[in-house]
């Protein structure tokens, strides 16, 4: 029979072996980078009321942690297909494709619902959004902007990103880094792009060369309507000129004759010439000397050389 207290021992040396083995496997441990739901293993409940982070915890042996990343979950999306609106009304959108590099982190206080609602599907969720987001804002940024204006459009993905992420229902996380990588054009999209850049061109020049007509024949027309003004001008003033000189013979003319009148009456009265007949006479003998084509000589006779006769 063995001994009541050797049991006793035995039972003691077991209980502390237990202990030892036991007790450490009652606690679970969060990492730096985990948040932690505590999880029955027995039936694979969860507690969503309460969020853990790093440190030990005494859950017991039938009790651990379901983790999640507390530090940054890095996402990459190669070739994303996209549209990008017009460059004017008249013109539609390219489809070409780009990379995007972006990391995001779980809201602390908001994990037990993300489990809750997605579980273990709560990336490719996340990812299928912000792919959504990118995709449905891409298509009021034009082709150029991405050349162009790169960090403009980046930050636009950015904000259309996170947006998503808080539309109802929220997916729990935040936008950390955000970065626009390699922008891949299909050389069907090439070769569509340099025809059209060189169709544009060829109708530039077509457009200057008619410009160039048009300026033409506008300026002959131009030089036409001066030139018959200049016409127009000198012909207007051959004809001023032509009444001014014919109103001023014509005056002069006038004046002469009155001359002539005047003259020739005070002529007439000095030399005491009152009968009709001399008065006609001498007009007919100064008619004929101003005649340019006539010479005339007028002579006189002396009083001594008239023989005088008298009568019987």
């Amino acid at each position: 029979m063995v001994p009541r207290t050797a049991c006793i021992g035995c039972t003691s040396i077991i209980a502390f072996l237990l202990l030892v083995i036991l007790l450490p496997l009652s606690f679970s441990y969060l990492e730096y980078y985990e948040y932690g739901l505590v999880r029955v293993k027995t039936t694979g409940t969860i507690d969503t009321s309460k969020v853990y982070a790093r440190g030990r915890y005494f859950l017991g042996l039938i009790k651990g942690f379901r983790k999640y990343k507390a530090d940054a979950h890095f996402e990459e999306l190669t070739r994303l297909p996209v549209f990008s609106n017009g460059e004017s009304e008249d013109s539609i959108g390219l489809s070409f494709e780009i990379d995007v590099d972006f990391t995001f982190l779980l809201k602390k206080d908001e994990v037990g619902e993300l489990h809750r609602q997605l579980a273990s599907t709560y990336r490719a969720v996340i990812v299928s959004k912000a792919k959504e987001a990118i995709k449905n804002e891409a298509i009021f940024i034009t082709f150029t902007e991405y050349f162009q204006e790169r960090k403009l459009v980046e930050e636009r993905f950015r904000k259309a990103v996170q947006t998503r992420w808080d539309t109802k229902p929220s997916v729990h996380c935040t936008l950390d880094q955000f970065h626009l990588g390699r922008i891949r054009i299909p050389e069907s999209i090439v070769e569509k792009q340099m025809a059209s850049k060189i169709q544009n061109e060829h109708n530039d020049r077509e457009s200057f060369l008619q410009e160039a007509q048009l300026e033409r024949e506008l300026t002959a027309v131009e030089v036409n309507s001066r030139l018959l003004e200049k016409d127009k001008t000198l012909r207007t003033a051959e004809a001023k000129a032509s009444l001014v000189r014919a109103k001023a013979n014509s005056e002069a003319a006038r004046l002469t004759a009155e001359a002539q009148i005047d003259g020739t009456k005070l002529l007439f009265a000095a030399a005491g010439i009152s009968q009709q007949a001399d008065m006609t006479a001498f007009t007919y003998i100064r008619t004929l000397a101003n005649r340019d084509n006539i010479d005339m000589d007028v002579s006189y006779l002396e009083p001594e050389s008239v023989i005088r006769t008298k009568a019987a």
